[in-house]
């Protein structure tokens, strides 16, 4: 489907063609980047509000993010308040506009104040569902993901993508293939090979040395070593 369609219409509330401010879209991407990894999805700023819209993706999220938490609970004292289970009961398939989806994001909001996420980085309901500000929504993820960091999770959202995902998002975006580029940096680098600048002796260079020693052996002076090794 285009970006920013729904229902073949288009709808520029699902897209972020009208963020102007660069680090906002670095935020959207970078966003993108981490949650694509965790869920196995390829998320990018033209498909990201459509893909978690009906809410189902932000609840698999805080179940995979759960498990990080259970163990830091485990490790940690004084960490009981902090949430004991991922949204339940979430309805993974339901239309972005059905009341199922309004209870999925409710229930993942939930568990991202049991997060600690602070109310003030919290989108309200009808920001997603309704679009009314899809950077709200995206602030809030990005105050979810550093919680995460902070119980242990090791997907850091502040790390810098690898370069194989680069490449794979120029191959996705261009339609080319940049195996060469890939193998240059993917694989450990070969021994470089060794150059020897010492002259042979029966070379045509060496032989052009012996003339041009014997030109410059003047009376009284010291023979002049040039182009010697």
């Amino acid at each position: 489907m285009p970006r920013g369609k729904a229902g073949g219409k288009y709808d520029r509330r699902m897209s972020f063609d009208d963020v102007k401010d660069e680090r906002m879209l670095v935020m959207v991407d970078k966003l993108s980047v981490w949650m694509g990894g965790i869920l196995g999805e390829t998320l990018n700023r033209e498909n990201l509000i459509i893909k978690i819209r009906n809410g189902g993706p932000l609840c698999r999220l805080a179940e995979c993010i759960q498990e990080s938490v259970d163990d830091f609970k485990t490790a940690n004292e004084d960490n009981e308040d902090l949430p004991t289970q991922s949204p339940q009961g979430c309805n993974l398939t339901c239309g972005a506009r059905s009341m199922e989806a309004r209870q999925n994001v409710t229930k993942f909001l939930d568990w991202a104040r049991k997060l600690r996420v602070p109310e003030s980085s919290l989108f309200l309901p009808d920001d997603l569902l309704k679009l009314k500000g899809k950077m709200n929504v995206v602030n809030t993820i990005l105050a979810v993901a550093r919680r995460a960091k902070d119980c242990g999770m090791s997907a850091d959202i502040d790390a810098p993508p690898k370069i194989a995902n680069a490449f794979i998002g120029l191959e996705e975006k261009f339609g080319k293939k940049f195996d060469h580029t890939s193998k240059a940096f993917g694989k450990q680098k070969s021994e470089l090979k060794t150059v020897t600048t010492t002259l042979m002796s029966g070379s045509a260079w060496k032989i052009v040395q012996q003339k041009i020693d014997a030109i410059l052996q003047l009376p009284g002076k010291p023979s002049y070593e040039i182009f010697r090794v």
